[in-house]
């Protein structure tokens, strides 16, 4: 079984709340995380995929909550009535780890505002799909590490060798990371599963969900949404280009994020005098089910179609997510882009600290540009030291007084 980089935060938060609420996509590991690793010890398991255990919970929640002293409850979007049931017990009882609740899809938890009830009594973590360090049981990066580094030379010194091939690197982007997407045998059984997932996943949490319209303009809505991961947010072009109203879009989105399969990155600003553009950036949650809308299953396939650069900053985009998640101490993610064109990627930051990331699906740095990395460190030189390039290459190597690439191969 894969370890998974959140365990240890999921195991310390569950000491120290009555309730976690363990989000995710469907397929990404939930279940196995809750009922079959060392966070199951002590605790006892029940799922809404039962239907006599739902139709315990909506009979008598009450009871159903009194049944054990610390409870594990699976796909509780299926009941989320039992949020408010969740809410009154712990006001009677604060003992801690009492409730680890789990969710497949968020949508009619968030189109209700049933979660709400739980603020201030709860943690809510999200899982996301497998990264490249737990697929090889090993530590991801360090980005704590990486963001206190004093300099560019500090900061290479505490990059691990890269150790993974690049046609394994190239197959994880392609496959994402949804376990059984990973595991496909090939290129067909591949998407079959993705049609079956995207079936799924219309089914079970699109349409139970009301006044979104018809689930063929939510397809178009998602397929257009996989065109533009990686690329600034304009709801009225993504809404044009789908041919639905602005308003389904903006529903549809809401959907996309809170079923977890969409996250906005928001920008990062100070008044230093520059316009900046002030919108999110978005991307998909798991760059196979990119790929898979984008119509692309090998590399040359999203090289020659013009979505490689995309589907790469998507995964790596994921990937610095989940470590950012993971880490005792939360980072914070966003994107920097000025008015006149200058832009990075990714920017992390802690406090004042700042780390701008560039992400290029090259081999090779020597004929790209980093114009957009040097103003920024030109311009939040204070708080900057040095920038990352994450790059296909096999190597960390410098490529300026305070510029590293960064082999994806070690993520």
């Amino acid at each position: 079984m894969i370890r998974r980089s959140l365990e240890a935060r999921l195991e310390r938060l569950l000491g120290k709340f009555p309730c976690m609420l363990l989000c995710g996509a469907r397929q990404v590991g939930k279940s196995t995380l809750v009922e079959k690793t060392k966070i199951a010890r002590g605790r006892k398991y029940l799922t809404f995929d039962d239907p006599e255990t739902l139709a315990a919970a909506r009979s008598d929640a009450e009871t159903f909550l009194d049944q054990a002293e610390r409870l594990t409850i699976d796909e509780v979007q299926r009941f989320s009535e039992l949020f408010l049931r969740v809410k009154r017990s712990i006001d009677r009882d604060r003992r801690m780890a009492r409730f680890l609740l789990t969710g497949s899809s968020a949508a009619e938890i968030v189109s209700a505002g049933k979660a709400s009830a739980l603020a201030g009594r709860t943690a809510v973590l999200e899982l996301g799909p497998l990264t490249l360090a737990e697929v090889e049981d090993r530590d991801p990066l360090d980005w704590e590490g990486l963001l206190a580094a004093p300099d560019v030379a500090a900061a290479l010194r505490l990059l691990p060798v890269p150790g993974t091939l690049r046609e394994t690197l190239q197959r994880r982007v392609l496959r994402g990371g949804l376990p059984p997407a990973w595991q496909a045998q090939d290129a067909e059984s591949w998407r079959e599963w993705m049609r079956g997932y995207r079936a799924l996943y219309l089914e079970k949490d699109v349409l139970p969900v009301r006044r979104l319209g018809a689930s063929d303009d939510f397809l178009r809505f998602m397929t257009q949404a996989a065109w533009r991961s990686g690329g600034i947010l304009s709801l009225a072009d993504l809404a044009r280009d789908a041919g639905v109203p602005l308003s389904s879009a903006q529903n549809y989105l809401r959907l996309l994020e809170g079923s977890c399969q969409w996250f906005r990155v928001t920008p990062y600003h100070r008044n230093l005098g520059k316009r900046l553009v002030k919108a999110p950036k978005g991307y998909w949650c798991d760059s196979g089910v990119l790929a898979f809308l984008a119509g692309v299953s090998t590399w040359e396939e999203a090289r020659d179609a013009g979505r490689l650069g995309a589907l790469f900053e998507t995964w790596v985009a994921n990937e610095v997510r989940a470590a950012a998640w993971a880490g005792a101490d939360r980072l914070e993610l966003h994107h920097w882009r000025t008015h006149t064109g200058s832009e990075v990627d990714l920017v992390l930051s802690r406090g004042a600290r700042l780390l701008p990331v560039e992400v290029k699906a090259a081999a090779s740095l020597s004929s790209v540009s980093l114009s957009g990395m040097q103003r920024f460190l030109e311009d939040y030189e204070d708080s900057s030291p040095f920038g990352l390039v994450i790059y296909t290459g096999a190597e960390h190597r410098l490529l300026g007084p305070r510029i590293a690439a960064v082999s994806a191969m070690s993520l």
